[in-house]
Formats: structure tokens, C-alpha cells, sequence
């Protein structure tokens, strides 16, 4: 057995590279695609949403679950707000992930909704989404639903904090919470804000409502509607922004 490890060791294995820019190889999802003896590797960006999109239960489900000891934290920062905001003393049952989210989706009291704001090395680059894209975006879900709260997520919760300071149904996740607890925050919320960038892209894609997007952030992507699911286009009604016209 060892000699013929070594053997194939000493072998070198064919390489078959392929650039991707974000878009669909339906070619990577059958069966037998790949020859035997060769390794297949894919540079650049993989976040095609079709190529898991049959496995979107399990993924939102059993892999990109918060555990328990994430979920215990991320429910003190809910009900807090639910104290702070209605005087209630919350009580989550934290069996999985996904009850607590039910829990969360089913109160009649206000409407939850994630906000991801890539800053730091998008804003020398000139990627970093504007604040009057956020607040429009934000104005688009007030006027939609009668009472919603935002939970902001970021690389900069400084700047995030001074920029939305005086919107008391505003808040900003804790310093104190590492990028996994922010993900899993904005994955319990039952909608989303996001602007460019791979985190926003999945914290969107788990929270699995509407999703409004920044449509001018240069993806990158060839195809973009291969990158962006279709409910992040919010039915067509989101279209880029050119000297602030809207279509929000």
C-alpha cells in the first residue's frame, strides 16, 4: 500500500484551471464532470448562487446555523431591544437556529431587518456604498412595513454608529461581537439592506427575505444575474441610482 502512495506521490497530477468572475459553470454539477486523476481548481470568485441553489435548505438549515452558545449571546442583543422599545421581557426558546428565528418572524410587534455596511477597504477604492443609498433603502422598508427595527452590521460600527445616531429604530451590533455573531444576527432578521461585498452578499442570501442592494457596486460579476438571486432585485422595482433617482 505505501508504495503505491509514494508512487502517486512522486506523480504530478494534472491541473485544470478555470477564472470565474462570479458566474454559473453548470458543468461543476454534474455527475462525473470532472475526468479522474485530474484536480479542478476555480479562480476568482465562486458566489453564483446556482450552483447550491437546490441545497438553499440545508445551507440555510443545518450549515450556516448559529450554535448555541452563538445563539445565546445574539438573543440578549434581541431582547434588549425588545425591553428597551416595548418594556417586554423576552424569553427565547433557543432549541436551533431556525426556532428562534420563527419566534422572532411571528411577533406582531415590530418587523426586523438586517443592514451590512462594507466600509474600511471599500472606501479607498471607491466601492463603499453612499449613505443616501442606505437611507433610502432604510425609507423604502419604514414606509412599506408599519413598524420595523434595523440591526446594523459592520467593519466600521464607528462611523455607522455617528451616521445613525438620531434613527431610534436604528441599532448597531456590539463591539464585542466577532464577524460570526454579526452574520448570524443578520440572518435571524426577517429582511435585509446590503451593500458590496461577499458578507453582505451571504447575509442576505441566509435571511432569505427581500433584499435591497446597491446595484452600482462593481461586482465584478459578468453576469450579474447569476451573482444576485432574483428576490434581490425586489421584482425589478430597485434599479441603479444616477444623480439620486431612485426607483426604490
Amino acid at each position: 500500500m505505501f508504495n503505491s502512495v509514494v508512487y502517486n506521490i512522486s506523480k504530478p497530477i494534472p491541473i485544470i484551471v478555470k477564472s470565474a468572475g462570479c458566474e454559473y459553470i453548470p458543468e461543476l454539477t454534474r455527475p462525473h464532470a470532472l475526468s479522474s486523476g485530474y484536480v479542478f481548481e476555480l479562480q476568482g470568485y465562486w458566489q453564483s448562487y446556482l450552483h447550491f441553489s437546490k441545497y438553499s435548505d440545508d445551507i440555510r438549515e443545518r450549515i450556516f446555523v448559529g450554535k448555541k452558545s452563538v445563539l445565546e449571546k445574539v438573543s440578549k442583543l434581541f431582547a434588549d431591544l425588545y425591553e428597551k422599545m416595548f418594556g417586554l421581557k423576552c424569553q427565547f426558546s433557543l432549541e436551533n437556529h431556525q426556532s428562534f428565528k420563527k419566534q422572532l418572524m411571528n411577533s406582531n410587534l415590530t418587523t426586523w431587518i438586517g443592514i451590512h455596511v462594507r466600509r474600511t477597504d471599500f472606501v479607498s477604492i471607491n466601492f463603499s456604498s453612499s449613505n443616501e443609498y442606505l437611507f433610502t433603502a432604510i425609507k423604502y422598508y419604514t414606509s412599506y412595513y408599519s413598524n420595523v427595527h434595523f440591526i446594523v452590521a459592520s467593519d466600521d460600527k464607528p462611523y455607522c454608529e455617528n451616521l445613525f445616531r438620531n434613527r431610534s429604530n436604528i441599532s448597531i451590533t456590539p463591539q464585542s461581537f466577532s464577524m460570526g455573531d454579526d452574520l448570524i444576527t443578520l440572518s435571524l432578521c426577517e429582511h435585509s439592506i446590503i451593500t458590496g461585498g461577499t458578507f453582505g452578499w451571504w447575509a442576505g442570501y441566509l435571511a432569505n427575505g427581500q433584499v435591497l442592494h446597491d446595484k452600482i457596486y462593481p461586482s465584478g460579476c459578468g453576469r450579474r444575474e447569476q451573482y444576485y438571486p432574483p428576490w434581490y432585485l425586489i421584482d425589478g422595482k430597485v434599479r441603479a441610482y444616477r444623480q439620486s433617482n431612485y426607483t426604490l
